[in-house]
């Protein structure tokens, strides 16, 4: 199966907006869905913001979010009746296309709204037009289509009208819908996968242009139950709609081509590398830590999003005072002298483990990496004072205080860095094949790969060895193959 990722693809600009602005506002009201995709609600939910379907719900001098499919100006007036404090996440588009139903219905003329009238955004648009009556045969119109609409659909809806009316001016279709429409429509392939929820119009009409059959994929189970029937097909195109998160996307992409979601690496050996180099082991952690930079880029490259290392173990303070603080050392040096790189390649620093054990420079440095990363994507997760069973002990003593029944859902919820996906796959180099009480939790499932070379010397071919043994594996987690 060949894979092609056809683009433009997922978010838009004014999607983007909308979601920063919710995002810097996590708590707020939003009226409505802020955008059609179970993800991104997700995140918000999360964050603690509260969906509302009426503007009469949110308390008075509150904030509310408008969404990026807008609002009547009668929400408008009643918003500014109750005091609210009022983030618009209006797309540009759509707040255009409000503006035409509005000068055409100021200059006198009937408008023609075309869309689906129980969508948000056609109710918001028809909110803006005082005089709905019916035009007259030869009549002037205007013509204002929901921005999300099929194309093709609307102009050949527009040269029916033409036919019957004096069509003044067309407003509507966003260019950001029809460049990603155009990309599928142009798409010479056998399948195509389209990433978004059901309940998203553009979503959907992605799937109405495809030339070859279409399938929709809302989260990643989808996307996992659909691969099969994928591989049917010799070229399989993926698009996304224009309010899918690119993780998802990626993530999406690397299921299909059977890349792992997340990479985790024991890394082992630096002492014995520099051993045998007749240097002390600092030397050889020091080389190390540049294989990892080295070794993140690759990763990314490939479109893996999460990778976790195994840097310091619970176990490790029984090492030489010595090598322990300079390990101390290096570690801030690293976050110092690398926080800018990390910032260059949005890559999110995440330190999961008992900290409290952590010097008090390494801690404020840990902390200022991880504020200054915090948007990103991509995510880095450094296990820092780390261990499986240590981290299993402290979930177990979260679950108690709490005093609420253990379910693994539950419990996962109390773990270091609960919101990261399991790893698929876990390296471990250095010759030995143990799991060292790395990720006891969180590796149930994982695929490993055992390599001799130490990690000093661990290298692009040696990654790509081990994602090929990933990818041979068949990952039945319990199933049938």
């Amino acid at each position: 199966m060949e894979i092609v990722t056809l683009d433009p693809h997922g978010m838009c600009s004014g999607v983007r907006s909308a979601i920063a602005k919710a995002m810097s506002h996590g708590g707020a009201y939003c009226l409505h869905q802020l955008v059609h995709n179970e993800i991104v609600l997700g995140e918000l939910l999360a964050l603690g913001s509260v969906f509302v379907d009426d503007i009469e719900k949110v308390p008075d001098g509150a904030t509310v979010i408008f969404p990026a499919h807008g609002v009547t100006p009668e929400v408008r007036g009643r918003a500014a009746a109750k005091r609210l404090s009022v983030v618009d996440g209006t797309c540009p588009f759509v707040a255009r296309a409000h503006r035409a139903a509005r000068r055409f219905s100021d200059a006198g003329l009937p408008v023609v709204v075309l869309g689906d009238p129980s969508h948000t955004e056609v109710q918001g648009i028809l909110g803006e037009i005082a005089d709905r009556r019916a035009p007259r045969p030869g009549e002037k119109i205007g013509v204002v289509s929901q921005t999300t609409m099929n194309a093709d659909e609307v102009a050949a809806e527009v040269a029916r009208l033409r036919e019957k009316f004096d069509v003044a001016g067309v407003a509507g279709i966003c260019t950001a819908t029809k460049e990603r429409q155009d990309a599928v429509r142009e798409f010479d392939g056998d399948a195509i996968l389209v990433l978004g929820s059901r309940n998203s119009a553009n979503t959907r009409r992605l799937c109405e242009v495809a030339r070859c059959p279409a399938y929709i994929a809302s989260n990643m189970d989808d996307v996992v139950k659909l691969r099969e029937e994928m591989e049917r097909y010799g070229k399989v195109g993926v698009t996304s709609g224009a309010s899918t998160p690119e993780r998802f996307f990626e993530s999406a992409v690397g299921c299909l081509r059977r890349i792992p979601q997340h990479v985790a690496i024991i890394m082992d050996g630096n002492g014995r590398w520099a051993q045998s180099r007749g240097r002390p082991r600092g030397f050889g952690h020091a080389a190390g830590a540049g294989t990892l930079m080295r070794a993140l880029g690759w990763l990314g490259d490939r479109g893996i999003r999460y990778v976790t290392v195994y840097a310091f173990s619970t176990e490790n303070w029984k090492r030489p005072e010595s090598e322990v603080s300079g390990l101390m050392g290096l570690f801030s040096t690293m976050l110092k002298s690398k926080a800018s790189e990390l910032v260059g390649n949005q890559v999110r620093l995440r330190v999961a483990g008992r900290r409290g054990d952590l010097p008090r420079p390494l801690r404020d440095a840990i902390a200022d990496v991880e504020r200054r990363t915090a948007s990103f994507e991509r995510q880095l997760i450094v296990c820092l004072n780390y261990g499986g069973r240590a981290e299993i002990v402290d979930a177990a003593n979260a679950a108690i205080a709490r005093g609420e029944p253990v379910t693994e859902e539950t419990f996962r919820r109390l773990l270091y860095v609960p919101d990261v996906p399991d790893p698929d796959l876990v390296i471990r180099t250095g010759g030995e094949r143990r799991t060292s009480n790395f990720l006891l939790w969180e590796s149930a499932y994982a695929e490993y790969h055992f390599t001799d070379t130490l990690w000093p010397d661990f290298s692009e071919r040696d990654l790509d060895e081990a994602l090929g043994d990933y990818s041979s594996r068949d990952r039945r987690k319990g199933g049938l193959s």
